[in-house]
């Protein structure tokens, strides 16, 4: 079984394309492992968040950047003050606001505003879309069914589903959900190396399985209802 490489500063590196863990392509940074791949993409969104901070800062200490700077920061006063005229009487004589100025601002804050209602619609669908996606048919001990989306074309996410492999082939660790039976899993794998029931790669994935659940319980709720104080 591979492991993660990680860069100097701590960051996933990309996994060559015929790497057989490689199983997740994300477009313009490259392939990684299923278990890798939360962690790869909210590196690459922070990456690119840099990326962009960066260029803006650049622009923003050039001429254009600069008069657009003060362009925007006007915009933003007139736009405060319109909204404490409550009668819009800027213009003195009670007649409704006709000057070119004022109507390229009301163009432009109209344009912002509706920029701003799609960008707003637009994350409603993609967070309906993201509750709606399959979710691992996994059942906890307590009836819960596991909140994680399916893996494609499985019926299980990626831990559920690797848990499930180990349970079809020589040794089934347990649900692993709470310290105790996290405890009792490695038990159980003490027991099989000792009796070299299981080969070299089998022993890594499900040694690597028994670290994984380590970790989650201790950001699950799942451990808490059992009384879990965390492992390590």
């Amino acid at each position: 079984m591979s492991t993660t490489k990680r860069d100097s500063t701590g960051r996933i590196m990309s996994r060559r394309f015929d790497d057989p863990e490689a199983t997740v392509f994300i477009e313009d940074y490259g392939y990684f492992a299923e278990y890798e791949a939360e962690e790869a993409r909210r590196q690459y969104e922070e990456q690119c968040a840099a990326r962009e901070k960066r260029v803006k800062a650049n622009w923003l200490e050039t001429e254009g950047g600069k008069l657009c700077s003060e362009i925007y920061e006007k915009f933003q006063q007139y736009k405060e003050y319109m909204q404490h005229d409550p009668y819009h009487l800027g213009r003195g004589d009670g007649r409704p606001m006709d000057f070119p100025e004022h109507i390229l601002f009301a163009g432009a804050l109209k344009q912002l505003e509706d920029e701003r209602a799609k960008q707003t619609e637009k994350a409603r669908r993609n967070l309906e879309r993201a509750q709606r996606a399959a979710r691992c048919e996994h059942e906890h001990l307590n009836g819960d069914q596991c909140g994680s989306p399916k893996m494609k074309g499985k019926n299980r996410c990626y831990m559920h589903h690797r848990l499930e492999q180990a349970k079809t082939a020589k040794l089934d660790l347990g649900p692993m959900e709470d310290a105790d039976s996290i405890q009792l899993a490695i038990k159980k794998l003490q027991v099989a190396v000792i009796d070299g029931t299981l080969d070299y790669k089998q022993v890594s994935q499900l040694a690597y399985l028994i670290q994984l659940a380590a970790w989650n319980v201790r950001s699950t709720t799942l451990g808490a209802r059992y009384g879990d104080r965390g492992i390590g």
